[in-house]
């Protein structure tokens, strides 16, 4: 038989190789990430926390209330300051958190196209307003679970798909706030962070050959660093609506790199206590004064529940209007009939 009418069984044969090639080194990758991930569910701290984690976050909620009661009666201006912000900068909040809300639809998006799935936009900002509420209020990070459940019901999105893109969202947050907390003292500590992130990124596009996919890895990357910087922006604007001195963006950045890093270990609503804590020990970074973080929080957490809320009016509006919708294009398919 001539050469060229067996090359397409012997690339048909390769292409197999690779595939099979391809799927058991990732199987391997998969089984040693679970299996770190079994070693620290496993450990001792850990497992206190879980088993003791209602009591933890009851202490910790009582103690943050207990510490701004003093802070305030002792200087009752935080509270005036905190509750008097002026319009100009509700509305600042308003665009910004409404950014954030996209950040997270865009995320979420190239998501579930990295794990090879489709999602319509209507549905996934549903989702994605949902389970940020479901992030507030439950404990670490609610949020991606509600998400995970969702899309294994909806489109049949595997766990451990959904499971592998998230944590490589996590770890370029974690990285690039980390760069942030740095920014001033060690900015070569920060262009390592995003060094790492790319890296990472040309690793796993090279391994398990990604292809057209590989994209999606460097839209969550991009939009993550969007988001963090987005985040910051929020603190600059609360920061300096209560500080009774001007507090530079990159103080902000900063202070925002420390308030995120709490994300990853608070247990509380909106992660009270926890937040403050990670502020209080990176003060040495920021400079921000305790008076300061406490008007800021009280301004942070307080609009925030009430962004929520309009969330959730807005997304009930959005599957009436979506509902309305559907039934009529039924009517009109059946007076057609």
């Amino acid at each position: 038989m001539p050469p060229t009418a067996a090359a397409p069984t012997e690339l048909v044969g390769d292409l197999r190789y690779y595939s099979s090639v391809t799927d058991s080194t990732r199987g391997a990758f998969l089984a040693k990430l679970r299996g770190v991930g079994e070693r620290i569910s496993g450990s001792r701290i850990v497992q206190f926390a879980l088993r003791h984690k209602k009591a933890i976050a009851i202490v910790v909620l009582v103690a943050f209330f207990v510490l701004v009661g003093v802070y305030i009666a002792v200087d009752p201006s935080i509270f005036l300051r905190a509750v008097s912000i002026g319009w100009k900068n509700i509305v600042l909040l308003v665009v910004l958190y409404c950014g954030i809300i996209c950040t997270n639809f865009g995320i979420l998006l190239a998501t579930v196209r990295l794990c090879g799935a489709k999602l319509g936009a209507r549905e996934a900002l549903l989702l994605i307003i949902y389970s940020t509420v479901a992030n507030f209020f439950g404990p670490l990070q609610s949020g991606p679970g509600v998400r995970a459940a969702y899309l294994k019901t909806r489109i049949g999105l595997r766990f451990r798909d959904f499971t592998v893109a998230t944590l490589f969202y996590y770890a370029a947050f974690g990285a690039f706030n980390l760069g942030l907390l740095f920014l001033v003292i060690a900015p070569w500590l920060s262009a390592l962070a995003v060094i790492a992130v790319i890296a990472v990124i040309v690793f796993v596009w090279r391994k398990y050959k990604l292809g057209k996919r590989a994209r999606s890895l460097w839209v969550i990357a991009a939009v993550t660093l969007v988001q963090v910087v987005a985040m910051s922006t929020i603190f600059f604007v609360e920061l300096n609506a209560v500080s009774s001195s001007f507090v530079s963006f990159v103080r902000a950045l900063i202070y925002g790199g420390s308030a995120n890093l709490s994300l990853f270990v608070s247990i509380t609503p909106g992660g009270i206590g926890f937040r403050e804590a990670f502020l209080l020990f990176a003060r040495g970074l920021h400079h921000v004064p305790v008076d300061t973080i406490a008007s800021a929080g009280i301004v942070d957490r307080a609009f925030y529940v009430l962004f929520l809320a309009a969330l959730l009016v807005f997304s009930s509006l959005l599957h009436l209007r979506g509902r309305f919708v559907k039934n009529e294009a039924e009517t009109v398919s059946d007076d057609v009939a």
